[in-house]
């Protein structure tokens, strides 16, 4: 009685203090995720970053006539505010902590889902420690894309964890049994104004899963980041889209008059619900 008592305690001290608690299905599921966090640079160097920026390319036949999805961002991490530039279409970005808005957006995705994509794309490892997470059983399989068995855990949302996602979002992370990076990972996309964009059936709550498969893994600073990805129907047997991340930036300057909204800017009042269904 006594130790539970304290653990209750210890439990309501955490919550008062505001501290992340993801919870784990299992001791062998936390402890195989703090191994891909470590292997990732650690939870501390990456919790303490200031800002980070970096440029991101895509490349699929299902954009249209310009093919590529080309921006920079820049985040300004203990608030998570950003802003974009979109150089081919001549938009902007910015979310400012509590709304996104655009400036000439020309790209199909709503800015309140679009605003945070690669931000998780490129943190996902550490943003498994965020609070309203959970992290399922693990197992260890033997994946068609990897060469190395890899640990699979699911991550999962009890809310959505920021503007422009949904608690219907998940990942189903796939870590190298050797190295411990995140060799890749299959996910879904729940928030409503997407999946109205991508004209999915009225019933469908979520878009997905796909794979997205880590190719090239680098170092910046002493953390890991994915460098090269490639997006993949789950049965590898159609490839979606190639992408490549660089120029990234640690702590460097995070531009605050880009958190003033411009008289031609654009918010977008999409909530998480389909337009359709309202659900």
């Amino acid at each position: 009685m006594r130790s539970f008592i304290l653990l209750f305690v210890t439990a309501l001290l955490y919550a008062g203090n505001g501290i992340a608690q993801p919870r784990y299905a299992s001791p062998e599921a936390e402890e195989i995720v703090h191994k891909m966090i470590d292997a990732h640079g650690g939870y501390d160097a990456w919790k303490n970053l200031e800002t980070q920026s970096f440029t991101s390319a895509m490349h699929s036949s299902s954009l249209g006539f310009v093919r590529f999805w080309i921006k920079s961002q820049t985040i300004h991490m203990k608030t998570r505010r950003s802003y974009q530039d979109w150089p081919l279409f001549g938009s902007t970005l910015t979310y400012d902590g509590k709304e996104a808005w655009a400036t000439n957006w020309r790209i199909s995705n709503p800015p309140n889902h679009q605003h945070s994509v690669y931000y998780y794309y490129v943190n996902l490892p550490w943003l498994t420690q965020e609070d309203h997470t959970v992290l399922g059983e693990v197992s260890k399989i033997k994946h068609p894309a990897f060469e190395n068995e890899v640990y699979s855990i699911k991550m999962t949302f009890t809310e959505s964890p920021i503007l422009g996602k949904s608690k219907n979002d998940s990942y189903t992370l796939f870590i190298d049994s050797k190295s411990f990076l995140l060799n890749g990972y299959e996910y879904t996309v729940g928030y409503g104004p997407l999946l109205d964009v991508l004209k999915l059936p009225e019933d469908s709550t979520v878009f997905g899963p796909v794979l997205r498969i880590n190719t090239y893994t680098g170092d910046v600073d002493g953390l890991k980041f994915p460098m090269l990805m490639t997006t993949h129907s789950t049965d590898l047997k159609q490839q979606y889209g190639d992408h490549a991340i660089y120029n990234y930036k640690l702590n460097g300057t995070f531009d605050e008059t880009r958190m003033n909204k411009p008289e031609n800017a654009v918010v977008d009042r999409s909530k998480d619900k389909r337009s359709s269904t309202g659900k």
